[in-house]
């Protein structure tokens, strides 16, 4: 079962192996304790607590984090893949 934790993330926890670099990224990096390991043993499970959703600036990183893809974009997720995207040139309004 998939569970809603964000905006931004899209769940496929069939593909969870615990390795837990989500979990340790949230609550050592980013400082926050939303996204915890629930369970033990084969019961395990990454999920928020009180199945609330992340509401932290960082939760995209998750995703850029997990070695099996158990955590994807929400937005991005089926549309396109990174090698297929084509770079453009641009000048950002906010650079200096």
């Amino acid at each position: 079962e998939d569970k809603y934790i964000g905006p931004l993330v899209k769940t496929v926890m069939t593909r969870c192996i615990h390795c837990t670099r989500c979990v340790r990224f949230t609550t050592e990096v980013a400082g926050i304790s939303e996204l915890g390991l629930i369970g033990r043993g084969e019961d395990a499970e990454i999920t928020t607590y009180l199945e609330k959703a992340m509401t932290s600036e960082l939760q995209g990183n998750v995703i850029d984090l997990c070695p099996v893809g158990a955590l994807t974009s929400r937005p991005f997720a089926f549309h396109a893949r990174p090698w297929e995207l084509v770079k453009t040139e641009s000048v950002d309004v906010m650079d200096a």
